[in-house]
């Protein structure tokens, strides 16, 4: 199993991210703009350097206060930033303008994504993707005065590159934390607990987790030799370590941090405590210090911890002594099976997803994967079932079309009966319809069918 990005992947990566950040700058720099001023910065896996599918880039757009006279640029800002979303369109459009410009025969397709912040997606030729993700940062005298009423006094959070640079300080070692994190996070997505949209852990919280282990039971580097002479005994010891770690902490009750304890996190006057968001409670090192993990719901926190027992099971069921001993013992983790659905599940709810073309169909998919965390609240909340949620989307041999797949621990009968599943389900349905972007050849139904029925489709070729 390939878990390690080549070096050729990687410098792909990194002259993408150089070409972008050079094209931008041909419009945003010091002589057009005296009042603000722009970053192109990198996060998450790319920033790590870890094999992740995407490069995850942040344009962030900054007013400044500035004694120098107003450019033309600067005036047409200025007039815009009353209205967010009409000068959020303006940034995006110029640089889809510079990406187009710069890149015409080099992307396979190009799209505009509204979420919290305006994301740009690219994918380019040779199959690297691009996710820009654009923040404008304004002086805002009514956000400044926010800030003063619930006392914080905090600069503005970079869009994941506080986060990831406050969580490198805590590794000890880079290149072991890399391997680490690099090898759970093919654990995760090889058994299928994997992915904040499923309400899995994100690879920032896997992050987290891997960053406390390297931080407890590693020491810091003292030369380049003692990274280079870190055996196969030691890292199969720091995976023992994580796995024990997290199958005994009490994720029903605990939150888990890698601040210090007598730090007091922020909290917000009139509004639900961060910490009771999320049945797992995993703290952001970078203020405000969020539940990074808190798109988890009850069902899912009880599969992830089951997850890490499993692992520690086979662990203490399996004769090791031998360095050969635990490099069989690391690959029998990587070989546990996606044990989707499990032995408890009854029933199957099944979306079918299509349309015509490429483009479209990632759009309409991305929307309905925004929509799913909402369903399993209320199949929780509501109807108090538990669920196993499918961490990836099935696509069919004609590409254009996908099945995805949630299970129930009641049977399908059950399912449709039950007037309070039928009003959620039908609550989705219309949050899935409501895509303001949808277009005719966009396609969605659903079938509510027993497992062994499921089990029988998933035999039969895909058309």
């Amino acid at each position: 199993m390939n878990l390690y990005e080549s070096n050729e992947s990687y410098q792909r990566k990194q002259d993408k991210f150089e070409k972008l950040s050079s094209c931008f700058q041909q419009v945003f720099n010091k002589d057009t703009l005296h009042c603000f001023t722009h970053s192109f910065l990198p996060y998450g896996s790319f920033r790590i350097g870890i094999n992740g599918q995407d490069v995850d880039i942040v344009f962030l757009l900054n007013e400044i206060k500035s004694m120098n006279t107003e450019t033309t640029f600067d005036e047409t800002l200025h007039q815009l930033k009353h209205d967010s979303s009409t000068l959020n369109k303006h940034i995006v459009n110029l640089l889809e303008t510079q990406i187009n410009g710069n890149f015409k025969n080099e992307i396979i397709y190009y799209m505009k994504i509204e979420a919290l912040f305006p994301i740009i997606s690219i994918l380019f030729n040779d199959q690297t993707k691009v996710e820009i993700f654009v923040q404008i940062e304004l002086n805002n005298e009514q956000l400044i005065e926010r800030k003063v009423v619930n006392d914080l006094h905090l600069p503005e959070s970079i869009h994941g590159v506080h986060d990831i640079e406050r969580l490198l300080v805590r590794v000890r070692s880079l290149p072991i934390f890399q391997h680490l994190l690099t090898y759970i996070r093919t654990w995760a997505q090889h058994i299928g607990l994997y992915g904040q949209v499923y309400d899995y852990l994100s690879g920032y919280c896997w992050a987290i987790l891997c960053a406390h282990i390297c931080y407890k039971h590693l020491s810091p580097i003292k030369s380049l030799s003692s990274i280079e002479e870190f055996s196969i005994d030691e890292f199969f010891l720091l995976v023992k370590q994580f796995f024990t770690t997290f199958a005994q902490f009490n994720w029903s009750a605990d939150t888990f941090c890698l601040y210090p304890k007598s730090y007091k996190p922020v909290t917000y006057s009139g509004r639900p405590h961060i910490y009771q968001r999320g049945s797992m409670r995993i703290i952001s090192p970078s203020p405000p210090f969020n539940n990074a993990a808190r798109a988890t719901k009850k069902s899912t926190r009880n599969l992830i911890i089951q997850g890490f027992q499993h692992v520690v099971q086979l662990l203490n069921s399996t004769n090791i002594i031998t360095t050969e001993d635990k490099s069989n013992a690391l690959e029998q983790i990587l070989d546990l099976n996606n044990d989707f659905p499990n032995e408890k599940m009854k029933s199957i709810v099944q979306l079918i997803i299509s349309s015509e073309t490429i483009n479209e169909f990632d759009s309409w998919i991305g929307w309905i994967k925004s929509r799913l965390s909402f369903f399993f609240s209320d199949c929780e909340e509501t109807c108090h079932y538990t669920f196993q949620s499918q961490n990836t989307i099935g696509y069919q041999s004609t590409k254009n079309k996908a099945l995805y797949a949630i299970a129930f621990q009641v049977d399908s009968t059950t399912l449709q009966q039950c007037r309070k599943f039928t009003v959620c389900l039908q609550k989705f349905i219309d949050q899935v319809n409501s895509f303001v972007n949808r277009t005719t050849s966009m396609k969605f139904s659903l079938e509510i069918i027993s497992i062994d029925d499921w089990k029988l489709e998933q035999i039969k070729p895909k058309l």
